[in-house]
């Protein structure tokens, strides 16, 4: 029996020897292929009815752009590599935004909404998300006059949000009571419109390829040969 008990000790001491021999083989191996210099490179994910480029840099910047449908954003920061990913941080953003610019009482029983907008552009791009008072929440498009909203008594609006579905820019609620009417005016202000603020967004590596999950697809970054 103490000879069995010494033999079963020995079997176990050497099958844990090679597992770390083999762990050690793996790791510099795994390292080397999640160094940061491997990656630099420009990278293309192009794709049906998108088009998109990703570039790291051996300084540790990147520059990323897209192009889907009527959408077109970019960004440029700093890149690092953590647990078998790429992790984009944007240069700092000024997110566009909705001000409020006057709040009146207005017409009875209609909800008036207006806009202020950039030279050039169109109001019908915009649209508000409107609470009502049971519960309901609709959606509507503003026109070039803005958005007249008909209501009744026993169902009325307690508050609004300004939306800019292109680009995914939506405000906060603003409250709404009979005691400070319903006619608004907002102001749209773009910033930096079309900059993404990535902050610290992963991309997974996968066979060399870099996947960034972003407007509910996945987009597949590949290194260009060029």
């Amino acid at each position: 029996m103490r000879l069995l008990g010494m033999r079963a000790a020995v079997i176990a001491h050497q099958i844990t020897a090679a597992i770390a021999l083999l762990l050690a083989a793996a790791s510099p191996a795994a390292a080397q292929a999640t160094q940061p210099a491997s990656l630099v490179g420009t990278y293309d994910g192009h794709q049906m009815e998108m088009a998109a480029g990703l570039q790291l840099k051996a300084d540790r910047r990147f520059r990323y752009a897209l192009s889907y449908g009527a959408l077109d954003e970019e960004a440029a920061g700093t890149w690092t590599v953590s647990g078998g990913q790429v992790l984009l941080t944007s240069d700092p953003v000024i997110a566009p935004s909705f001000v409020l610019v006057s709040h009146d009482r207005g017409s009875d029983g209609t909800l008036q909404l207006n806009l202020d907008v950039p030279k050039g552009w169109s109001r019908q791009y915009f649209s508000a998300v409107i609470a009502k008072s049971n519960g309901e929440t609709s959606r509507r498009q503003l026109s070039e006059d803005g958005l007249s909203v008909p209501f009744s008594r026993d169902n009325f609006p307690i508050s609004v949000r300004m939306l800019f579905s292109v680009f995914s820019v939506i405000s906060e609620p603003f409250r709404l009571a009979a005691g400070s009417g319903y006619s608004l005016r907002f102001r749209f202000e773009p910033h930096d419109l079309g900059k993404v603020d990535f902050r610290g967004t992963p991309l997974k590596i996968i066979n060399g390829d870099l996947l960034l999950d972003r407007h509910d697809r996945t987009i597949r970054f590949k290194r260009s040969r060029s």
